[in-house]
């Protein structure tokens, strides 16, 4: 036992011997920044060895020789083939130092381009525009990446494009250190282009004839993957399907033609969504949705949506149909009935209408629409019963990083309507309005908030103008500082009965403080009015923002500048930034 223990001393004193014997070495490199100096340090023998336990002096000396040949195989990359590299080995103070002092030199520049397409794809505008946009021209610096970015961007191109069968004739980088000059050559052969083949859908839900229009090509177009792409994203976007995925067929091409096969799982056919909130403006409210995704194998749905809070109930439903493309194209025929109760008026209606709906490309959606609307409503101290056979178009489109919590995005929409007294109408009106929202990234870690709506009113008998249809403004989404709808013409009582127009404008400005939480600042103005605009209601006011899983809680306090009693108000908001 006294042997061992004796043993076991011996070893813990030699520790601090066998530390201390190591080897220190310090690696320096000048003369080179950036990538080139990474690329050179990385690729150096000494640094990555000079922490090794079994490094000795010999391999040290080794290592230190074989640098001048690691450096300049590591800056040709960057087009610098002949440096010159002034390489020192010193001891001192226990500690050795290499030591690379790199003078670039002049670069190798390119002096002659030869790049060029064979086969079917040497008529192709894409490709030939991929040519043309190589990475590297004539009088550059030979960048080896951007070569190979170059040349690997064309061989995906082609893959893209449907030229399965390319290959690269030639492909090499001929350099002349001495001229310090250097040829490039690039030849691509892409074969044939194949085509797309019949599109098979394994499903069991919708109608074939439904799901052969959702394909933006057919059996003999070029083949094309943002194509495939496309499909993938409609499909997913139909709301039918939980899973799909696009599946070119290359190995059972036939004719140069690539059968499709897209698999397809079904989401629930039905989804039920409960909601609550709280808003200044609406006081509590609920929510209850159902909807039925597929009624039938043509691909109809059914939404039915019933709403509750202090100021009034609805209940909604609506039945979609998809069109000839039913990517960009719907009909809808919808029911609504709904009352609202509020300090400036009591109103009940009933609207059944329909409307057809198109996508365009750019993300602007235009809707046709022809409403019946009928409703009984209070204002002041007058009492209406009006019909009117609304038809009308409306445009928007929202643009957003994030739909939830925007950094930059946008909301517009426009609406026209009209009506004409003897057709379906008690009166006759034209309304068109206008509201935009747009967010953008504010200083280093802000966001401008701008806000606008603006409208205006011709009609005929403005007694007959229903309360749903006429503008008030104030209150959360409005000038905050005052109460909701409180801003508009008064009759005689001094009652509040809504505006032919509409004119209403906001800034607000946010900031993160902490974590989830941030800061805001805002200022309000506008108004609701008849003939003429006499003054601009304004608030000014300060926030705190939530990041709720469900979206930003909204917490304002605004002070209304036009008010003579002062004061201030609370408003509170609960949803989505757009």
């Amino acid at each position: 036992m006294r042997i061992k223990r004796l043993a076991g001393m011996l070893v813990l004193l030699g520790l601090p011997l066998l530390v201390q014997g190591a080897m220190q070495v310090v690696v320096q490199v000048t003369g080179v920044e950036g990538a080139m100096r990474d690329n050179v340090v990385a690729s150096l023998g000494i640094e990555r060895q000079k922490a090794d336990s079994k490094l000795t002096k010999a391999l040290l000396r080794r290592l230190h020789r074989s640098a001048l040949e690691e450096i300049r195989l590591a800056l040709q990359p960057f087009g610098y083939y002949a440096p010159e590299i002034d390489a020192r080995l010193s001891h001192q103070e226990g500690r050795w130092r290499a030591r690379y002092r790199i003078t670039p030199g002049e670069p190798v520049r390119v002096s002659e381009l030869d790049l060029r397409l064979s086969g079917a794809g040497s008529s192709d505008a894409t490709m030939q525009r991929a040519v043309k946009e190589f990475p590297l021209h004539k009088g550059a610096v030979l960048e080896h990446a951007l070569y190979e970015q170059g040349k690997r961007r064309l061989q995906e191109l082609a893959a893209q494009r449907g030229y399965f069968d390319a290959r690269l004739l030639e492909h090499q980088i001929r350099v002349r250190v001495a001229e310090r000059t250097a040829s490039v050559i690039l030849h691509l052969d892409t074969g044939p282009r194949y085509k797309f083949g019949p599109v098979s859908f394994r499903q069991n839900i919708l109608r074939d004839s439904l799901l052969q229009r959702y394909p933006g090509f057919h059996a003999g177009q070029p083949y094309a993957t943002d194509k495939l792409l496309d499909l993938q994203g409609a499909l997913s976007d139909s709301d039918y399907f939980e899973r799909v995925e696009v599946l070119p067929q290359r190995d059972s091409a036939k004719d140069l033609e690539v059968p499709i096969d897209v698999e397809l799982d079904p989401r629930k056919t039905q989804r039920y969504t409960l909601g609550a909130g709280y808003g200044t403006d609406t006081g509590t409210r609920a929510s209850f949705s159902w909807k039925h995704r597929r009624i039938n194998r043509r691909g109809h749905s059914l939404n039915i949506n019933a709403k509750l809070s202090e100021l009034g109930d609805s209940l909604s439903a609506q039945y979609q149909i998809p069109l000839r493309n039913p990517v960009t194209d719907k009909a809808i025929f919808s029911a609504l009935a709904d009352e609202e109760h509020t300090d400036s008026r009591d109103s009940k209606r009933l609207l059944l209408g329909g409307s057809k709906a198109h996508t365009f490309r750019n993300g602007w959606v235009r809707t046709f629409y022809l409403n019946y609307q009928d409703e009984d409503f209070q204002i002041g101290s007058q009492q209406e019963h009006a019909r009117l056979l609304i038809p009308g178009v409306t445009w928007s489109r929202i643009r957003a990083d994030d739909r939830v919590f925007t950094t930059r995005g946008s909301r517009l929409s426009l609406d026209l309507k009209t009506a004409a007294a003897g057709l379906g109408s008690d009166t006759s009106l034209i309304q068109g309005q206008l509201q935009t929202k747009v967010i953008r990234p504010f200083g280093t870690r802000g966001r401008l908030i701008l806000r606008g709506a603006a409208a205006a009113t011709w009609v005929d008998d403005f007694d007959l103008l229903p309360a749903t249809l006429r503008f008030y403004a104030g209150g959360d989404q409005s000038v905050r500082g005052y109460a909701y709808e409180s801003i508009g013409p008064k009759d005689s009582s001094g009652e509040v009965i809504g505006g032919r127009h509409l004119l209403v404008g906001s800034v607000e400005f946010e900031r993160p403080v902490r974590d989830k939480w941030s800061a805001a600042v805002f200022y309000d103005t506008g108004s609701a009015f008849n003939d003429s605009l006499d003054s601009l209601k304004q608030g000014v006011g300060l926030g705190v923002r939530w990041h709720s899983p469900v979206g930003p809680v909204r917490v304002d306090i605004g002070f209304p500048v036009n008010d003579k009693d002062g004061g201030w108000r609370l408003h509170l908001n609960i949803g989505p930034d757009l």
